[in-house]
């Protein structure tokens, strides 16, 4: 009797995976399909420097201290034709139709596969760990809708550094869920394979933009905090992952100061909010900085700009704290690419306006993310449901990511915020979604009898 008992509980857990798992395959079909030809691709101005920085050496000091990061460098490298990549349309300088652009075609199409695995996985991961049938196949349909309305998806199509980036943080995004409740769930289960692949995913999203390699430094202490607890000190894996993060730090931080890809962004800084105001010129100039129009400054400028950048911003806290404050609700607004358009079709301006309802250009998704996190805090600290704990870890960190990148985000350019914000207010907006969702299953699943039974499936 207890056989099929158990037999008949979990049978609507595998129904449901099922599911899960043809939405998400008809879900990648229809990305496929409504955006035309995958091969056509748009460039901006921001594409060369990728292809300029990608031919240097593959084993060399520049791949990780050029213009771009190491992980577009190889990808460049890796799909660059013979006779070199030829930019054909450049969707910066006016909005025109997408072309197919010799030796750009594979990479657009890379973007494309990685994109659809990493938000397919996260779909899938996501509503394994929900408990509520319904809401299981709910998480995956807003998920997929959330990550291939044309928000998101038009930027597989364009040659920058947006769409990798996205597909590599989902992608680990999801292995992270999968060990987190695997370690919440028993701290010596085996898990080897999924740490290997969870840092190599790390390690390749690290370096796509300098802004995620502050993610290093909120994993750490998420990490360290759970060495504070009995259950988890003697777990080899965390000291590992640990290990790994903090070689991932101090590598990212050594190149970063060895490169000058910053100066770009730190010319705007001092020629928009500084170099205009006498007062601010006059301390930067207390500060070791030489007239800006004398032959020193350029010399100055490469050397010490960014130093002496940090020191103003802790003589004068009001300038970090007053422009964060003033540009965080811009990078909300205006998150839709401008770089080409698509023929009219009935089919994209319904998912244009889906899209608009998942991706609200506004802060009210940093607000409500608020509140959620608090519930999912004071749930795992009553620790009612066997679930709120790596709920509220993952929550946290989630949090933490977005908000330590999009700090540096606006303080380091005044160029482009919206879009250099996108990766900050993409999360910001999914927590909304993933996170209401997850908090009602766990109302609806409190005093559940089956939930043992059924967590201990899922995982």
């Amino acid at each position: 009797m207890r056989h099929l008992l158990s037999n008949v509980a979990i049978k609507p857990v595998i129904i449901c995976r099922f599911l899960v798992i043809g939405i998400v395959i008809i879900a990648s079909i229809l990305r496929i399909w409504v955006y035309g030809d995958p091969n056509l691709s748009i460039a901006g101005n921001d594409t060369p420097s990728y292809v300029e920085s990608s031919q240097v050496p593959l084993f060399s000091s520049e791949i990780m201290t050029g213009r771009r990061l190491l992980t577009t460098n190889i990808v460049y490298k890796i799909f660059e034709p013979k006779e070199g990549y030829k930019i054909i349309v450049n969707g910066s300088l006016a909005t025109v139709r997408r072309d197919f652009q010799p030796g750009f075609d594979k990479i657009v199409v890379l973007q494309l596969i990685l994109s659809i695995i990493g938000w397919s996985l996260l779909a899938f991961i996501i509503s394994e760990y929900i408990q509520n049938p319904w809401l299981k196949i709910l998480s995956a349909v807003t998920i997929v809708a959330f990550a291939y309305t044309p928000q998101m998806a038009d930027w597989d199509s364009i040659l920058m550094s947006e769409s990798l980036t996205f597909s590599r943080f989902t992608f680990l995004l999801a292995i992270l869920v999968k060990l987190v409740f695997s370690i919440y769930k028993d701290s010596n289960s085996k898990i080897s394979i999924y740490i290997i692949v969870w840092a190599i995913a790390y390690f390749l999203w690290t370096f796509l933009r300098d802004t995620n390699l502050f993610t290093s430094f909120i994993t750490i202490g998420m990490v360290g905090i759970l060495l504070f607890s009995l259950k988890y000190r003697k777990n080899k894996y965390l000291y590992g992952i640990l290990a790994f993060v903090a070689a991932v730090l101090i590598i990212g931080l050594n190149t970063s100061s060895n490169s000058t890809r910053s100066l770009v962004q730190l010319s705007h800084v001092y020629n928009d909010d500084f170099l205009h105001n006498t007062a601010t010129v006059s301390t930067l100039e207390k500060l070791g900085m030489p007239a800006p129009d004398s032959a020193e400054y350029q010399d100055w400028f490469q050397k010490n700009s960014s130093k002496t950048l940090i020191k103003y911003m802790l003589i004068h806290p009001g300038y970090p704290v007053g422009k964060t404050l003033k540009d965080f609700p811009q990078a909300f607004t205006e998150i839709k690419q401008t770089y080409f358009k698509m023929p009219y079709a009935q089919s994209r301006e319904l998912s244009m306006e889906l899209g608009n309802a998942l991706h609200p250009e506004n802060t009210t998704p940093f607000l409500l993310d608020l509140f959620l996190l608090l519930g999912f805090i004071l749930l795992a600290v009553k620790n009612t449901n066997e679930r709120s704990r790596p709920w509220a870890w993952i929550g946290i960190w989630l949090m933490l990511t977005a908000s330590i990148t999009i700090v540096p985000t606006i303080l380091g350019d005044t160029w482009a915020l919206n879009r250099h914000a996108l990766f900050s207010t993409v999360i910001y907006r999914l927590f909304m979604w993933v996170f209401s969702i997850v908090i009602i299953d766990i109302a609806l699943g409190q005093n559940t009898p089956t939930e043992k039974l059924s967590i201990s499936q899922e995982a």
